[in-house]
């Protein structure tokens, strides 16, 4: 199983992660991913503060350079890695 954190606090917010996590519910649908690919909020990961992106983790590797515009893809690509 392959886990998704999502940091839902308030900068990250502000910033979209709301949108996100909307973007990947339905990614997770579409790739056929529910039995294997676990989505979850998390509270601040200091990653506004360090100037690294939305705060998203993938089985606990803090992601960089994470933006509204490319969360999707960036996630996509690291989630992959993973499944295999």
């Amino acid at each position: 199983m392959v886990t998704v954190e999502v940091c839902i606090g308030s900068a990250c917010y502000v910033r979209g992660s709301n949108h996100v996590v909307d973007d990947l519910k339905a990614m997770i649908k579409e790739e056929n991913w529910e039995e294997r690919v676990a989505l979850k909020g998390s509270f601040c990961m200091k990653a506004c503060q360090n100037h690294i992106g939305l705060g998203i983790k993938v089985n606990g590797r803090q992601l960089e350079g994470i933006t509204l515009q490319n969360a999707k893809e960036m996630i996509r690509e690291e989630v992959k890695k993973d499944l295999v």
